[in-house]
């Protein structure tokens, strides 16, 4: 299915000081998470630094303004979240929660 132009944020959830699960309109696989990632990456106004591709897990090390995250996509329970590398890195992490959440509804 092409979710390229139909993909929206529907749920930003915060589930500790340092992760926020991304919930979206659509069911996406492994074959769509280029789209989901683009889509995350310009909603979010970041950059990917490092792309870290395992057997199930899929992770992008992605730039926003002065912090890092890493932005995880999980193929069997088709999850996705994003977590700070760094402790210092929450305080960008409440900012792009802001950012993905105005597009949420």
């Amino acid at each position: 299915m092409q979710i390229k132009n139909n993909i929206t944020i529907i749920n930003v959830e915060e589930i500790n000081p340092s992760t926020l699960h991304l919930s979206f309109n659509v069911e996406w696989t492994m074959d769509d998470k280029t789209a989901v990632i683009d889509h995350v990456l310009l909603s979010a106004s970041a950059k990917i630094l490092e792309v870290l591709q395992g057997a199930d897990l899929y992770c992008l090390r992605i730039k926003y303004s002065d912090y890092e995250f890493l932005l995880n996509f999980e193929e069997y329970s088709h999850a996705c979240w994003l977590e700070c590398i760094t402790a210092q890195d929450r305080t960008g992490l409440q900012e792009i929660k802001l950012l993905l959440s105005s597009g949420s509804y």
